[in-house]
Protein backbone atom coordinates (compact mmCIF):
# COMPACT_ATOMS: atom_id res chain seq x y z
CA UNK A 1 0.00 0.00 0.00
CA UNK A 2 1.38 3.38 -0.68
CA UNK A 3 1.97 6.12 1.65
CA UNK A 4 -0.98 7.84 0.60
CA UNK A 5 -3.21 5.13 0.62
CA UNK A 6 -2.20 4.78 4.45
CA UNK A 7 -2.54 8.59 5.29
CA UNK A 8 -6.13 8.19 3.43
CA UNK A 9 -6.96 4.92 5.33
CA UNK A 10 -5.96 6.80 9.05
CA UNK A 11 -8.36 10.35 7.64
CA UNK A 12 -11.15 7.87 7.24
CA UNK A 13 -10.93 6.35 10.32
CA UNK A 14 -10.20 8.80 12.61
CA UNK A 15 -13.03 10.60 10.87
CA UNK A 16 -11.23 13.92 8.91
CA UNK A 17 -13.27 13.16 5.74
CA UNK A 18 -15.39 10.47 3.54
CA UNK A 19 -14.47 8.85 1.20
CA UNK A 20 -15.50 9.36 -2.68
CA UNK A 21 -17.85 5.94 -2.72
CA UNK A 22 -19.96 6.42 0.30
CA UNK A 23 -22.22 8.56 -1.74
CA UNK A 24 -25.34 7.66 1.36
CA UNK A 25 -27.23 10.68 2.68
CA UNK A 26 -25.36 9.73 6.08
CA UNK A 27 -21.83 10.21 6.60
CA UNK A 28 -21.56 8.36 10.16
CA UNK A 29 -17.87 8.75 12.15
CA UNK A 30 -19.08 8.29 15.37
CA UNK A 31 -18.53 10.22 17.27
CA UNK A 32 -15.99 12.27 15.82
CA UNK A 33 -18.44 13.47 13.01
CA UNK A 34 -21.87 12.84 11.41
CA UNK A 35 -23.26 14.22 8.56
CA UNK A 36 -26.38 14.22 6.86
CA UNK A 37 -27.67 15.82 4.21
CA UNK A 38 -30.72 17.82 4.19
CA UNK A 39 -33.76 15.64 2.32
CA UNK A 40 -36.60 16.61 0.04
CA UNK A 41 -38.40 15.79 2.89
CA UNK A 42 -37.57 19.04 4.93
CA UNK A 43 -34.99 17.42 6.81
CA UNK A 44 -32.46 20.01 7.35
CA UNK A 45 -28.42 19.58 6.90
CA UNK A 46 -26.80 18.25 9.93
CA UNK A 47 -23.47 18.15 11.60
CA UNK A 48 -22.75 16.46 14.80
CA UNK A 49 -19.36 15.55 16.77
CA UNK A 50 -18.88 14.00 20.08
CA UNK A 51 -22.31 12.39 20.51
CA UNK A 52 -24.38 15.21 21.39
CA UNK A 53 -22.45 17.62 22.28
CA UNK A 54 -21.06 19.84 18.85
CA UNK A 55 -23.72 20.37 16.27
CA UNK A 56 -24.30 22.45 13.37
CA UNK A 57 -27.93 22.86 11.67
CA UNK A 58 -28.60 24.63 8.66
CA UNK A 59 -32.33 24.74 8.56
CA UNK A 60 -33.75 27.18 5.72
CA UNK A 61 -31.36 30.26 6.00
CA UNK A 62 -30.62 29.98 10.03
CA UNK A 63 -27.59 28.41 10.88
CA UNK A 64 -27.67 26.96 14.49
CA UNK A 65 -24.64 26.01 15.94
CA UNK A 66 -24.63 24.16 19.45
CA UNK A 67 -21.58 23.05 21.96
CA UNK A 68 -24.18 21.21 24.01
CA UNK A 69 -25.22 22.63 27.02
CA UNK A 70 -22.83 25.68 27.12
CA UNK A 71 -23.42 27.36 23.90
CA UNK A 72 -26.05 27.73 21.31
CA UNK A 73 -25.91 30.27 18.46
CA UNK A 74 -28.87 30.74 15.55
CA UNK A 75 -27.98 33.57 12.82
CA UNK A 76 -30.34 33.96 10.21
CA UNK A 77 -29.14 34.44 6.41
CA UNK A 78 -31.82 36.41 4.70
CA UNK A 79 -32.51 38.96 8.17
CA UNK A 80 -28.71 39.28 9.66
CA UNK A 81 -30.67 38.69 12.95
CA UNK A 82 -28.38 36.67 15.48
CA UNK A 83 -28.55 35.26 18.95
CA UNK A 84 -26.44 33.47 21.44
CA UNK A 85 -26.91 31.66 24.49
CA UNK A 86 -24.61 31.00 27.48
CA UNK A 87 -25.53 27.86 29.55
CA UNK A 88 -29.57 29.22 28.47
CA UNK A 89 -31.50 30.81 30.16
CA UNK A 90 -28.40 31.87 31.54
CA UNK A 91 -27.16 34.64 29.63
CA UNK A 92 -28.49 35.49 26.27
CA UNK A 93 -27.76 38.05 23.75
CA UNK A 94 -29.68 39.18 20.36
CA UNK A 95 -29.50 41.69 17.72
CA UNK A 96 -31.48 42.00 14.82
CA UNK A 97 -29.70 45.44 13.39
CA UNK A 98 -32.05 48.00 14.63
CA UNK A 99 -32.71 46.29 18.09
CA UNK A 100 -30.41 44.91 20.29
CA UNK A 101 -30.77 43.07 23.54
CA UNK A 102 -29.09 40.90 26.21
CA UNK A 103 -29.26 39.46 29.99
CA UNK A 104 -29.03 37.39 33.01
CA UNK A 105 -31.56 35.88 34.28
CA UNK A 106 -33.20 38.92 33.26
CA UNK A 107 -31.41 40.72 36.29
CA UNK A 108 -29.08 42.19 34.19
CA UNK A 109 -30.38 43.46 31.39
CA UNK A 110 -29.55 45.78 28.32
CA UNK A 111 -31.78 46.67 25.39
CA UNK A 112 -30.87 49.56 22.95
CA UNK A 113 -33.52 50.52 20.07
CA UNK A 114 -30.88 52.00 17.07
CA UNK A 115 -33.76 53.34 15.23
CA UNK A 116 -35.26 55.56 18.38
CA UNK A 117 -32.37 55.95 20.00
CA UNK A 118 -33.40 54.07 23.21
CA UNK A 119 -31.40 52.67 25.78
CA UNK A 120 -32.19 50.94 28.76
CA UNK A 121 -30.17 48.80 31.64
CA UNK A 122 -31.20 47.17 34.05
CA UNK A 123 -28.96 44.82 37.24
CA UNK A 124 -32.08 44.26 39.75
CA UNK A 125 -32.34 45.39 42.34
CA UNK A 126 -29.33 48.49 42.31
CA UNK A 127 -29.82 50.05 39.00
CA UNK A 128 -32.51 50.83 36.82
CA UNK A 129 -32.05 53.32 33.44
CA UNK A 130 -33.39 54.32 30.22
CA UNK A 131 -32.03 57.15 28.32
CA UNK A 132 -33.99 58.54 25.01
CA UNK A 133 -33.68 61.53 23.03
CA UNK A 134 -37.04 62.73 25.16
CA UNK A 135 -36.14 63.72 28.68
CA UNK A 136 -40.37 63.21 29.51
CA UNK A 137 -39.19 59.65 29.13
CA UNK A 138 -35.89 59.06 30.46
CA UNK A 139 -35.01 58.17 34.25
CA UNK A 140 -32.31 57.07 36.34
CA UNK A 141 -32.39 55.04 39.61
CA UNK A 142 -29.73 53.49 41.89
CA UNK A 143 -31.45 51.62 44.90
CA UNK A 144 -31.53 52.24 47.75
CA UNK A 145 -29.98 55.13 47.44
CA UNK A 146 -32.04 57.63 45.02
CA UNK A 147 -33.90 58.18 41.54
CA UNK A 148 -36.68 58.03 39.51
CA UNK A 149 -38.63 54.93 37.55
CA UNK A 150 -41.55 55.82 35.20
CA UNK A 151 -43.67 53.01 33.28
CA UNK A 152 -42.86 50.82 35.98
CA UNK A 153 -45.16 48.53 38.15
CA UNK A 154 -48.38 50.48 37.35
CA UNK A 155 -47.26 53.53 38.06
CA UNK A 156 -46.78 56.28 35.94
CA UNK A 157 -43.59 57.53 37.80
CA UNK A 158 -41.71 56.08 40.91
CA UNK A 159 -39.60 58.38 42.99
CA UNK A 160 -37.20 57.21 45.95
CA UNK A 161 -35.32 58.71 48.37
CA UNK A 162 -32.85 56.41 50.69
CA UNK A 163 -35.45 53.82 50.37
CA UNK A 164 -37.54 53.16 52.11
CA UNK A 165 -37.70 56.34 54.30
CA UNK A 166 -39.02 58.41 51.31
CA UNK A 167 -41.08 57.06 48.54
CA UNK A 168 -43.41 58.91 46.09
CA UNK A 169 -45.25 57.46 42.81
CA UNK A 170 -47.20 59.08 40.55
CA UNK A 171 -50.39 58.03 38.84
CA UNK A 172 -52.51 60.01 36.74
CA UNK A 173 -52.96 63.15 38.85
CA UNK A 174 -52.40 61.08 42.32
CA UNK A 175 -49.75 61.18 44.04
CA UNK A 176 -49.08 58.59 47.01
CA UNK A 177 -46.07 59.54 49.12
CA UNK A 178 -44.98 57.19 51.61
CA UNK A 179 -42.27 58.09 54.43
CA UNK A 180 -41.47 55.38 55.38
CA UNK A 181 -42.35 53.11 52.76
CA UNK A 182 -44.90 51.07 53.44
CA UNK A 183 -45.94 52.06 57.04
CA UNK A 184 -46.87 55.94 56.65
CA UNK A 185 -48.82 57.25 53.35
CA UNK A 186 -50.69 60.05 52.29
CA UNK A 187 -52.61 60.35 49.12
CA UNK A 188 -53.33 63.85 47.30
CA UNK A 189 -54.29 65.09 43.79
CA UNK A 190 -57.02 67.26 42.74
CA UNK A 191 -59.56 64.63 43.42
CA UNK A 192 -57.75 62.45 45.67
CA UNK A 193 -57.10 61.83 49.18
CA UNK A 194 -56.66 60.18 51.95
CA UNK A 195 -53.95 58.62 54.69
CA UNK A 196 -52.48 55.09 56.12
CA UNK A 197 -50.48 54.22 58.64
CA UNK A 198 -49.59 50.51 57.99
CA UNK A 199 -51.21 47.60 59.10
CA UNK A 200 -53.18 49.48 61.36
CA UNK A 201 -55.27 52.32 59.48
CA UNK A 202 -56.09 53.35 56.33
CA UNK A 203 -58.29 55.18 54.27
CA UNK A 204 -57.94 56.24 50.51
CA UNK A 205 -60.83 57.85 48.19
CA UNK A 206 -60.88 59.68 44.47
CA UNK A 207 -64.27 61.62 43.55
CA UNK A 208 -66.64 59.72 41.86
CA UNK A 209 -63.76 56.72 41.43
CA UNK A 210 -63.30 54.93 44.97
CA UNK A 211 -63.02 54.67 48.51
CA UNK A 212 -60.69 52.22 49.92
CA UNK A 213 -60.63 51.55 53.64
CA UNK A 214 -58.65 48.92 55.31
CA UNK A 215 -57.39 48.66 59.90
CA UNK A 216 -55.45 45.44 61.12
CA UNK A 217 -54.30 44.99 57.58
CA UNK A 218 -55.11 42.41 56.38
CA UNK A 219 -57.91 41.18 58.45
CA UNK A 220 -60.47 44.09 57.75
CA UNK A 221 -61.14 45.85 54.47
CA UNK A 222 -63.76 47.71 52.60
CA UNK A 223 -63.38 48.36 49.09
CA UNK A 224 -65.59 50.92 46.96
CA UNK A 225 -65.18 50.98 43.22
CA UNK A 226 -66.71 52.25 40.18
CA UNK A 227 -68.66 54.92 42.06
CA UNK A 228 -69.87 57.03 39.08
CA UNK A 229 -71.88 53.68 38.19
CA UNK A 230 -75.57 53.11 38.90
CA UNK A 231 -74.51 49.95 41.43
CA UNK A 232 -70.70 50.42 42.62
CA UNK A 233 -68.62 47.37 43.26
CA UNK A 234 -67.93 46.51 46.81
CA UNK A 235 -65.86 44.33 48.78
CA UNK A 236 -66.09 43.70 52.22
CA UNK A 237 -64.30 41.08 54.94
CA UNK A 238 -63.31 40.38 58.34
CA UNK A 239 -61.64 37.91 58.08
CA UNK A 240 -61.67 34.93 58.69
CA UNK A 241 -65.34 35.10 59.75
CA UNK A 242 -66.82 36.85 56.41
CA UNK A 243 -65.96 38.69 53.50
CA UNK A 244 -69.01 40.01 50.83
CA UNK A 245 -68.64 40.97 46.87
CA UNK A 246 -71.28 42.71 45.74
CA UNK A 247 -71.93 44.62 42.19
CA UNK A 248 -74.17 45.34 39.24
CA UNK A 249 -75.41 41.73 38.81
CA UNK A 250 -73.42 40.08 41.57
CA UNK A 251 -73.45 39.29 45.15
CA UNK A 252 -71.29 36.94 46.72
CA UNK A 253 -70.64 36.03 50.43
CA UNK A 254 -68.18 33.90 52.51
CA UNK A 255 -68.50 32.40 56.05
CA UNK A 256 -65.25 31.34 57.53
CA UNK A 257 -63.22 32.25 55.16
CA UNK A 258 -62.92 31.00 52.77
CA UNK A 259 -64.83 27.89 53.67
CA UNK A 260 -68.52 28.12 53.29
CA UNK A 261 -70.18 30.45 50.25
CA UNK A 262 -72.25 31.13 47.81
CA UNK A 263 -72.50 33.06 44.34
CA UNK A 264 -75.50 34.89 42.44
CA UNK A 265 -75.08 36.36 39.29
CA UNK A 266 -77.73 38.11 37.01
CA UNK A 267 -78.10 40.67 34.65
CA UNK A 268 -75.94 42.27 33.14
CA UNK A 269 -73.61 38.95 33.99
CA UNK A 270 -74.68 35.76 32.67
CA UNK A 271 -76.87 34.04 35.22
CA UNK A 272 -75.32 31.94 36.98
CA UNK A 273 -75.83 31.03 40.91
CA UNK A 274 -72.65 28.95 42.80
CA UNK A 275 -72.92 27.30 46.49
CA UNK A 276 -69.26 26.53 48.50
CA UNK A 277 -69.00 23.79 50.88
CA UNK A 278 -65.54 23.41 52.59
CA UNK A 279 -64.19 25.51 49.55
CA UNK A 280 -62.16 24.35 47.14
CA UNK A 281 -63.27 20.54 47.96
CA UNK A 282 -67.11 20.50 47.15
CA UNK A 283 -68.49 23.11 44.69
CA UNK A 284 -71.41 23.67 43.10
CA UNK A 285 -72.41 26.07 40.10
CA UNK A 286 -75.23 26.17 37.55
CA UNK A 287 -75.39 28.66 35.37
CA UNK A 288 -76.38 30.15 31.69
CA UNK A 289 -72.57 29.86 30.16
CA UNK A 290 -70.80 28.32 33.49
CA UNK A 291 -71.14 24.84 35.28
CA UNK A 292 -69.35 23.37 38.25
CA UNK A 293 -69.69 20.25 40.14
CA UNK A 294 -66.93 19.46 42.19
CA UNK A 295 -66.66 16.78 44.63
CA UNK A 296 -62.76 16.81 44.77
CA UNK A 297 -60.90 14.70 45.50
CA UNK A 298 -63.74 12.07 43.99
CA UNK A 299 -64.89 13.48 40.70
CA UNK A 300 -65.15 16.90 39.36
CA UNK A 301 -66.79 18.84 36.23
CA UNK A 302 -66.57 22.12 35.29
CA UNK A 303 -67.34 23.84 31.94
CA UNK A 304 -67.66 27.20 30.54
CA UNK A 305 -67.92 28.90 27.06
CA UNK A 306 -64.90 27.29 24.81
CA UNK A 307 -63.74 25.14 28.46
CA UNK A 308 -64.70 21.74 29.67
CA UNK A 309 -62.45 19.76 32.76
CA UNK A 310 -63.34 16.61 34.22
CA UNK A 311 -61.16 15.68 37.28
CA UNK A 312 -61.18 11.81 38.60
CA UNK A 313 -59.65 10.67 41.63
CA UNK A 314 -57.76 14.37 41.85
CA UNK A 315 -55.13 14.36 40.86
CA UNK A 316 -54.77 11.17 39.55
CA UNK A 317 -57.03 11.59 36.12
CA UNK A 318 -57.78 14.96 34.14
CA UNK A 319 -59.85 15.22 31.31
CA UNK A 320 -59.57 19.20 29.62
CA UNK A 321 -61.80 20.13 26.07
CA UNK A 322 -60.82 23.62 24.48
CA UNK A 323 -62.43 24.69 22.22
CA UNK A 324 -62.08 27.77 19.75
CA UNK A 325 -63.38 28.61 15.83
CA UNK A 326 -62.13 26.10 13.55
CA UNK A 327 -59.98 24.55 16.68
CA UNK A 328 -61.09 21.48 19.31
CA UNK A 329 -58.05 20.63 21.77
CA UNK A 330 -58.38 17.47 23.71
CA UNK A 331 -55.68 16.87 26.65
CA UNK A 332 -55.56 13.64 29.01
CA UNK A 333 -53.59 14.03 32.00
CA UNK A 334 -52.63 11.69 34.94
CA UNK A 335 -51.04 12.74 37.77
CA UNK A 336 -50.74 16.27 36.43
CA UNK A 337 -48.03 15.32 33.99
CA UNK A 338 -46.31 12.65 34.36
CA UNK A 339 -48.46 11.45 31.81
CA UNK A 340 -49.76 13.89 28.99
CA UNK A 341 -51.46 13.37 25.73
CA UNK A 342 -53.10 16.22 23.58
CA UNK A 343 -54.71 16.04 20.19
CA UNK A 344 -55.60 19.00 18.20
CA UNK A 345 -57.91 18.86 15.23
CA UNK A 346 -58.07 21.69 12.84
CA UNK A 347 -58.80 21.81 9.08
CA UNK A 348 -59.65 17.93 8.85
CA UNK A 349 -55.99 17.03 10.38
CA UNK A 350 -55.08 16.17 13.61
CA UNK A 351 -51.83 17.05 15.77
CA UNK A 352 -50.68 15.10 18.45
CA UNK A 353 -48.52 15.51 21.89
CA UNK A 354 -47.52 12.46 23.58
CA UNK A 355 -45.53 12.47 26.90
CA UNK A 356 -44.48 9.89 29.54
CA UNK A 357 -42.34 11.97 31.93
CA UNK A 358 -39.59 11.78 31.83
CA UNK A 359 -39.61 8.53 29.73
CA UNK A 360 -40.44 9.99 26.08
CA UNK A 361 -41.95 12.73 24.33
CA UNK A 362 -43.93 12.17 21.23
CA UNK A 363 -45.26 14.81 18.90
CA UNK A 364 -47.38 14.71 15.19
CA UNK A 365 -48.09 18.00 13.49
CA UNK A 366 -51.38 16.25 11.33
CA UNK A 367 -49.17 16.92 8.10
CA UNK A 368 -46.80 13.92 7.73
CA UNK A 369 -44.22 14.94 10.22
CA UNK A 370 -44.04 13.08 13.35
CA UNK A 371 -41.20 12.78 16.36
CA UNK A 372 -40.13 10.36 19.09
CA UNK A 373 -37.76 10.65 21.57
CA UNK A 374 -37.06 8.27 24.35
CA UNK A 375 -35.96 9.89 27.49
CA UNK A 376 -37.01 13.30 27.19
CA UNK A 377 -37.58 15.28 30.36
CA UNK A 378 -38.25 19.03 29.21
CA UNK A 379 -40.07 18.85 25.78
CA UNK A 380 -43.29 18.44 28.26
CA UNK A 381 -42.23 21.75 29.96
CA UNK A 382 -41.58 23.68 27.33
CA UNK A 383 -43.20 22.42 23.75
CA UNK A 384 -42.69 26.00 22.21
CA UNK A 385 -39.24 26.89 23.70
CA UNK A 386 -36.79 26.82 20.57
CA UNK A 387 -33.69 27.36 23.09
CA UNK A 388 -34.13 24.42 25.09
CA UNK A 389 -35.24 22.27 22.14
CA UNK A 390 -31.69 22.78 20.40
CA UNK A 391 -29.52 23.37 23.37
CA UNK A 392 -31.00 21.13 26.03
CA UNK A 393 -33.07 18.47 24.63
CA UNK A 394 -30.87 16.62 22.35
CA UNK A 395 -28.48 15.75 25.42
CA UNK A 396 -31.06 13.23 26.39
CA UNK A 397 -31.89 12.02 22.84
CA UNK A 398 -31.12 7.94 24.00
CA UNK A 399 -33.09 6.98 20.76
CA UNK A 400 -34.81 9.81 18.49
CA UNK A 401 -37.48 8.84 15.57
CA UNK A 402 -37.80 11.21 13.03
CA UNK A 403 -40.15 11.20 10.09
CA UNK A 404 -40.99 13.73 7.49
CA UNK A 405 -43.72 12.64 4.30
CA UNK A 406 -42.45 9.18 4.09
CA UNK A 407 -38.35 9.47 4.76
CA UNK A 408 -37.99 7.82 8.24
CA UNK A 409 -35.11 7.97 10.29
CA UNK A 410 -33.96 5.93 13.74
CA UNK A 411 -30.88 7.38 15.84
CA UNK A 412 -29.85 5.23 18.69
CA UNK A 413 -27.07 6.66 21.16
CA UNK A 414 -26.61 10.04 19.33
CA UNK A 415 -26.35 8.66 16.10
CA UNK A 416 -24.04 5.71 16.50
CA UNK A 417 -26.87 3.62 15.05
CA UNK A 418 -28.79 4.89 12.59
CA UNK A 419 -31.38 3.34 10.32
CA UNK A 420 -33.62 5.05 7.50
CA UNK A 421 -35.98 4.68 4.88
CA UNK A 422 -36.98 6.61 2.18
CA UNK A 423 -40.34 6.88 0.83
CA UNK A 424 -39.77 5.34 -2.65
CA UNK A 425 -38.48 1.91 -0.18
CA UNK A 426 -34.75 2.75 -0.24
CA UNK A 427 -33.28 1.83 3.10
CA UNK A 428 -29.77 2.16 4.90
CA UNK A 429 -28.15 1.57 7.86
CA UNK A 430 -25.08 3.50 9.73
CA UNK A 431 -23.36 1.82 13.09
CA UNK A 432 -20.78 4.15 13.34
CA UNK A 433 -17.68 3.66 11.52
CA UNK A 434 -17.74 0.04 11.81
CA UNK A 435 -20.57 -0.89 9.14
CA UNK A 436 -22.85 0.97 6.38
CA UNK A 437 -25.28 -0.60 4.21
CA UNK A 438 -27.24 1.35 1.61
CA UNK A 439 -29.44 -1.03 -0.16
CA UNK A 440 -28.65 -1.59 -3.89
CA UNK A 441 -26.18 0.48 -3.64
CA UNK A 442 -23.51 -0.44 -1.32
CA UNK A 443 -21.91 -1.95 2.41
CA UNK A 444 -18.23 -0.87 4.13
CA UNK A 445 -17.30 -2.63 6.72
CA UNK A 446 -14.66 0.29 8.96
CA UNK A 447 -15.30 2.57 6.06
CA UNK A 448 -13.52 0.56 3.42
CA UNK A 449 -11.79 -1.68 4.94
CA UNK A 450 -13.81 -4.45 3.64
CA UNK A 451 -16.56 -2.73 1.48
CA UNK A 452 -18.60 -3.51 -1.63
CA UNK A 453 -20.91 -1.67 -3.98
CA UNK A 454 -22.83 -1.69 -6.99
CA UNK A 455 -21.77 0.30 -10.56
CA UNK A 456 -23.43 -0.05 -13.37
CA UNK A 457 -25.57 -3.25 -12.48
CA UNK A 458 -22.59 -4.97 -11.46
CA UNK A 459 -21.04 -5.49 -7.59
CA UNK A 460 -17.25 -5.28 -6.81
CA UNK A 461 -15.92 -5.97 -3.85
CA UNK A 462 -12.41 -4.00 -2.13
CA UNK A 463 -10.43 -4.15 0.31
CA UNK A 464 -7.88 -2.19 2.41
CA UNK A 465 -9.82 1.39 1.67
CA UNK A 466 -9.00 1.02 -1.89
CA UNK A 467 -11.52 1.40 -4.95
Amino acid sequence: MTLRGILSALAVLLGLFPLTFLHGAESNFWPLRVRTEGSPQGRPDHTGSLGPFLSLTERDATRIFSFRPFWTSFHNRETGSRSAHLLYPLVNWMDNGDFSSGHVLNLLQYRHNRLADETFLRAFPILFSLQTPRSEDSYFALWPIGGTLKNRLWRDQISFIAWPLFVRTLKGDEVRTHVPYPFVQHLGGPHSQGFGIWPVYGHFERENDYAHTWAAWPFFYHYRDKLDEAVPYERFGILPFYTRETGAGLRSETFIWPFFGYTHESDPRPAYRERRYFWPFLVQGRGEERRVNRWMPFYTHETEPGYSKRWFAWPLLELETFKEPGLIRERTSLLYFLYRDERQRFAGTEARLNFLWPFYGYWNDGYERRQLQVLDPLSLFFPFNRKVRENWTPLFALYRLDERAGNTRHSLFWDLIVWEREPEGLKALYAGPLFEWVESSHWSFLKGLVSSQVEDGERTFNLFWMK
